[in-house]
């Protein structure tokens, strides 16, 4: 079956179908490799955000009266005051200084 495949192409044929066959294989490895990196990335963020919600639940359980929480990550900067009453509030809302 070799002989008879070999004897109906001609050289440049013969690279032509081993180029596209190499392409093929090259695509499907590349494909490969960008799904298990997706899934590793999204594991990853999975388990940051259950640690996460764990300390904040930690938190709210230890009955401080403000919690400032500060996080840093690709999405950008942010931090979040729980609890307390603010900088400008202070006061009830029938209190005079």
């Amino acid at each position: 079956m070799n002989e008879a495949l070999a004897e109906t192409l001609s050289d440049p044929e013969v690279v032509a179908l081993a180029l596209a066959v190499a392409a093929a294989a090259a695509g499907l490895t590349r494909a490969y490799l960008t799904h298990r990196t997706r899934l590793s990335a999204e594991r990853e963020a999975s388990t940051r955000t259950a640690a996460r919600m764990t300390g904040l639940v930690g938190l709210a359980a230890t009955g401080h009266d403000m919690v400032r929480i500060v996080e840093r990550d690709r999405d950008g900067h942010r931090a979040v005051e729980l609890g307390g009453c603010g900088r400008a509030r202070c006061q009830t809302p029938g209190e005079t200084a």
